[in-house]
């Protein structure tokens, strides 16, 4: 071990950080000033960044810092341009701690006003605040649950969840830190009246966010497991203790004079020694600057480097693996094996970090391309030879090896469900994805890419009174669900493995098992599950049109052979299945599994085109059994009406979800808004604004409801009759969705909410808007003497009650010919009543 002293600063509190973004060493002083040390070249000079004094904490996202101080800021610094972008927030108190959140989007900070404050920094740091029970003394983040920890002077620590716009208080320990009240207002002056704040009261979360670190009043840090907030284990310290920090399996605590490094399982002593610092200066803070070296700040300026204290510990190594090593070897197993086809080449071709429109597939590799490279990727050039995979094929190429076989450009289906998105990479230690998200919650992937750390899944619900967020380690690395309200399934599409898990978990019906697949040629592409009053179905469709279907107890109940499935989607028990016929021909088929799996409708055309991002962007029933789907290449939610009667159904656009959010282009700051679809709840779409466009990210936007409405419209100044105009198909659209519902009530199963008497007051509330609608057309086309289109609406109506509302609209404007030839409608009307 070698040792030194950093002595750049005279004087004040001096803090050491190691910034992996810069691999710089970053020292804030309390005097108001940072330094930015190359540690590969120590006689360098430092880089100088003017802040603000009195610095009660600091914390960092790639080429941003932020520091909260006594005197109530919050500064954001720029470390790229070495450059202070100006305090974003102010408070009356002192601010102790902070932390950024969500990718860098958010700052979490807070302090002795009893309030958590949240910074959203992509909205020109709007901010909201959280009243706390007690002051904040510190904030830990867990960017892999999107968790926060909050350490308040009572000695409890609150757990957030931090995933959506609005915070979530998830639990409570009581009575688990030290309870502290600071009392600094200024100067903090550590070596007199301040000496209380020295000692530690952060918490820290594992990297894998499975535990979570807490010291207590007896010198001991506590362990606290995620899974039901129990304590699992211990370490104990000989003295008080200044600082501790958690680094893949080596844990460094600090105490006055000394510190020790400990094995996070094992709990043995790895290293432990004693330090000097200058005159009467005190430790302030114990940091890893990398595996082995550690860092360590004080007051009275100095900062000690203590290189190689531990030896690299084989165990972060053989964490690493669990997510880059293992995938290494095994695409060179699939290398060198001679039936590996194209299929799993591109299913488990290696994925590099690319941006918030890359994803990993199966195994972490990718399943989405960046949109420019797909653009490129799309483009054959006939002077090749060969393929390369491409999002839906392979083009040609020269250097592909000869042992790959030519397949069409669209013959590749990528494995989806409904509302995924593909893996968000913005250089952090963790990649994340949605992998299904609906009207009830959303399910997430963390593949985490720090030593030693493991891969987790979260699930969580928009209404978290029915069921609450949990999450588990992913030892697969799944990458297709189905979310209901009871369970839910996931699927690994290259393995063939399915597993399925109850939100509540009673009974320990939690199982796996893995589908028989084609080596070489087949994976799966979709799953889903029925969300029916009892047992539920699970449906598995493949690459070369297996579907299975399993009861909630693993149990197969059925296999049919089609042809190449791309999407499932499953209601109270119709199942709507679609599949891939060639190139940018689709087919769906609809069946009941509830009816002996009766085929409803089969291999009708389905108008989906393989766009630029994605070929759907959401499939999904709304409360009357009807599929929805919103296809990626026109941003068009569709429903199929009459679909009961075989040969008859069709679909129909009942809205524009660009037009919708955007004001039909006319709102100039909403252009790059876009719209994620989650469902249909009481016929509006329900979905999230996405103010950046693209996919959805962290934070989650709320759900907003937005009114369906036939695309008829062009926006250009449309007059008050296209209004009247678009109400009257829409009326006559769902309430023909309604009525063919209410025809089949008794046949199929339905949703807990609806039964007939709420289901004929809609078709009541549907009937009277489409006779106001074609009143009001009427009376409009009566206005300009367009007596002929007048007779026309007329002829549309369907009751004795609109057709006599008509007859004394054309008597008053003494239409009176138009008036007689309505008389004469409404006496065959009433004849064709009484037949």
């Amino acid at each position: 071990m070698s040792y030194k002293k950093i002595s750049i600063f005279p004087d004040g509190n001096s803090y050491a950080y190691f910034d992996d973004y810069s691999k710089r060493l970053v020292i804030a002083n309390s005097e108001g000033i940072i330094k930015l040390v190359n540690v590969d070249d120590f006689d360098s000079q430092p880089v100088s960044i003017d802040f603000l004094q009195n610095l009660t904490s600091v914390s960092f996202h790639n080429d941003k810092l932020a520091v909260t101080t006594t005197e109530a800021k919050l500064e954001l610094i720029d470390l790229a341009k070495h450059e202070s972008q100006g305090v974003i927030f102010r408070s009356e108190l002192p601010l102790r701690d902070l932390s950024f959140i969500n990718q860098g989007n958010r700052i979490l900070c807070g302090g002795d006003d009893n309030k958590l404050v949240i910074v959203d920094l992509q909205n020109d740091n709007q901010y909201k605040t959280i009243t706390l029970p007690d002051q904040l003394l510190n904030i830990a983040y867990d960017q892999t649950g999107e968790l926060c920890s909050i350490s308040l002077s009572n000695g409890a620590v609150q757990i957030y969840s931090v995933f959506n716009e609005e915070l979530n208080l998830l639990h409570t320990l009581e009575n688990a830190n030290c309870k502290k009240i600071n009392l600094s207002t200024d100067k903090i002056d550590f070596n007199n009246e301040h000496n209380d704040e020295l000692y530690t009261t952060k918490t820290q979360w594992s990297k894998d966010g499975q535990f979570l670190l807490i010291p207590t009043a007896n010198n001991i840090i506590q362990v606290y497991q995620r899974l039901d907030w129990s304590k699992v284990k211990q370490f104990t310290s000989d003295s008080k203790i200044i600082d501790y920090n958690l680094f893949g399996h080596k844990l460094a605590i600090l105490t006055l004079n000394t510190y020790k490094v400990v094995n996070f399982d094992s709990a043995s002593t790895l290293h432990e020694d004693d330090f000097e610092l200058n005159e009467d200066a005190l430790p302030l803070n114990i940091e890893w600057e990398n595996k082995t070296s550690l860092l360590i700040g004080s007051t009275y300026g100095d900062i000690l480097r203590l290189k190689d204290v531990v030896k690299d510990l084989g165990g972060d190594a053989t964490g690493a693996s669990l997510f880059v090593d293992d995938l290494e070897e095994s695409d060179d197993e699939f290398a060198k094996s001679d039936d590996q086809t194209e299929v799993n080449q591109m299913l488990h071709r290696e994925g590099e970090p690319n941006g918030a429109n890359g994803a990993n597939g199966a195994n972490g590799k990718r399943l989405f391309l960046d949109d420019d490279e797909e653009e490129e990727n799309s483009i054959l050039d006939d002077d090749d030879e060969g393929y390369k995979p491409t999002l839906n094929g392979f083009k040609k190429h020269k250097s592909t090896p000869p042992s790959v076989r030519s397949y069409n450009i669209s013959s590749k289906i990528i494995p989806y469900s409904s509302g995924s998105t593909p893996f968000v990479n913005k250089g952090e230690i963790v990649d994340r994805r949605y992998l299904t998200m609906n009207n009830i919650g959303y399910a997430w992937i963390v593949i985490n890419k720090e030593p030693g750390a493991t891969n987790s899944i979260t699930v969580s619900f928009f209404d978290r009174s029915l069921n609450s967020e949990y999450h588990f380690t992913d030892y697969q690395k799944f990458d297709l669900a189905s979310l209901n309200q009871k369970s839910i399934v996931l699927g690994e599409s290259s393995t063939g493995t399915i597993f399925y898990k109850s939100h509540n978990d009673v009974g320990n019906d939690s199982w796996e098992k893995t589908i028989p697949l084609i080596k070489g040629e087949e994976y799966l592409t979709s799953i889903c599950i029925t969300n029916s009053k009892g047992n539920n179905t699970i449906v598995v469709g493949t690459s070369l049109g297996y579907l299975r279907f399993f009861n909630e107890y693993g149990i197969c109940l059925n296999v049919i052979k089609t042809i190449p499935v791309v999407s499932l989607a499953a209601s109270f028990g119709i199942i709507l299945m679609i599949n891939q016929v060639t190139t940018n021909v689709y087919t769906y088929t609809i069946f009941d599994i509830y009816q002996d799996y009766k085929i409803i409708q089969q291999s009708c055309p389905i108008p989906l085109k393989e766009a630029k991002s994605q070929l759907i962007k959401g499939v999904f029933f709304n409360e009357y059994n009807d599929p929805c789907i919103v296809g990626g290449h026109d941003d068009t939610l569709l429903v199929l009406q009459s679909w009961r009667e075989t040969g008859n159904a069709k679909w129909i656009p009942i809205l524009n979800l660009h037009n919708a959010i955007t004001e039909y282009g006319s709102n100039e700051n909403k252009l790059a808004w876009s719209c994620w679809p989650l469902g249909v709840i009481n016929d509006s779409l329900n979905c999230l604004i996405l103010k950046n466009g693209g996919y959805p990210g962290f934070p989650l936007p709320l759900p907003v409801e937005i009114d369906t409405e036939i695309p008829i419209k062009s926006g250009r100044g449309d007059e008050e009759e296209v209004e009247s105009e678009e109400q009257f198909l829409r009326s006559f659209t769902m309430g023909k969705l309604i009525s063919d519902t209410i025809s089949n009530f008794e046949d199929e199963q339905q949703g807990e909410d609806v039964d007939q008497d709420s289901l004929m007051t809609k078709l009541e509330q549907y009937s009277t808007m489409f006779d106001k609608s074609l009143i009001k057309l009427f009376a409009e086309a009566c206005q300009h003497s367009r007596l002929n289109k007048a007779y026309s609406i007329a002829k549309l109506m369907k009751t004795d009650k609109a057709l006599l509302a008509a007859n004394k609209v054309s008597e008053r404007m003494e239409f009176l010919t138009l008036a007689n030839k309505i008389g004469q409608l409404r006496e065959q009307l009433l004849e064709d009543l009484e037949d």
